[in-house]
């Protein structure tokens, strides 16, 4: 099964900028050990200048991951959100089998059809710009006030 133009292009991205950050370092770090020797400076110096080339690339290293972990928390808020919404829909539609007037049961269940729709549009994509600050779905009237 070949991949989607966009995955193939993700899939080779990562490594594509992980072996341009180490050829950027790997230059770098011959540059000043060039520059080092031209200037004659050896011994302790020059492993200062490694250690602090070291960490020098840790700490991006550290600031990538914690750039990345701040994203996968959000997806994760995003995942969380939409299993609170979609849960309490499914509950009213599986309690709707339990009312006895039918239109009242259809209202219910359509109801619950539309929270589950409204999540899937306004909180999947994690905007929220549909939504007050509690996650429920604003009405029409309370979307054109905001918009004002």
């Amino acid at each position: 099964m070949p991949l989607a133009p966009a995955k193939s292009h993700r899939t080779w991205m990562l490594p594509l900028k992980s072996v341009a950050f180490g050829v950027c370092v790997f230059m770098l770090g011959s540059a000043l050990a060039a520059w080092l020797t031209l200037h004659n400076v050896h011994g302790f110096l020059a492993f200062v200048d490694n250690f602090v080339a070291g960490i020098a690339a840790g700490l991006v290293v550290l600031v990538y991951e914690r750039w990345r972990q701040r994203e996968v928390d959000r997806k994760l808020e995003t995942i969380r959100l939409m299993n609170h919404h979609v849960r309490n829909a499914l509950q009213i539609i599986s309690a709707a089998s339990y009312i006895e007037d039918s239109t009242e049961q259809l209202a219910s269940v359509r109801e619950a059809v539309r929270r589950i729709e409204w999540a899937l549009r306004e909180v999947l994509p994690g905007e929220g710009e549909g939504s007050d600050a509690v996650g429920r779905p604003r009405t029409g009237r309370a979307k054109k006030e905001s918009a004002a």
